[in-house]
């Protein structure tokens, strides 16, 4: 039964793809910001300047936070949303006599699968936007060397965990 769910899932994402292009979007580079902000926290260059100052750390790992809040409040309305304007998608379920339970674990791996595709879309551009910052960091402390970045499984992690 979980076969024919998980094919049944795969295709209403596919078929839906339009409307959850935004949310795929938004979610994405949300990942991908925090994921950058993780790099950036977990670097050894940052760490030293962290050093210097006081509370950088926790202020990145606060950001973090913040935008996580955010995000669970936007999850939470897409997917009231994406539930609403399928209504009727899956009164015709109920009417084939699926279970609400089964519609239920249907909707519910469709977002999975969104946020998993959007989990690991995201690690290549939060890359992007941690060297980005690095750049931005180096320009605002008026640094004469390069803060490295360097990709990390602390910060991949940390993004797992968000994410769950």
């Amino acid at each position: 039964m979980f076969l024919v769910l998980s094919k049944l899932a795969i295709r209403n994402v596919k078929r839906s793809f339009k409307d959850y292009a935004i949310y795929l979007i938004t979610i994405t580079l949300t990942f991908a910001f925090m994921f950058a902000f993780n790099l950036i926290t977990t670097s050894e260059d940052v760490i030293n300047l962290s050093e210097i100052m006081s509370n950088f750390e926790f202020a990145m790992y606060f950001v973090n936070a913040f935008v996580l809040v955010a995000v669970c409040f936007l999850i939470n309305y897409t997917t009231k949303f994406m539930f609403e304007k399928r209504s009727r998608e899956f009164g015709t379920y109920m009417i084939l006599g699926i279970k609400k339970r089964e519609i239920s674990k249907i909707f519910t791996l469709e977002n999975i699968i969104l946020g998993f595709l959007s989990l690991l879309i995201s690690i290549p551009i939060g890359y992007l936007f941690s060297l980005i910052m690095s750049f931005v960091i180096m320009n605002i402390f008026e640094l004469p060397e390069l803060v490295k970045i360097s990709f990390n499984l602390k910060a991949v992690f940390l993004l797992f965990l968000y994410f769950g």
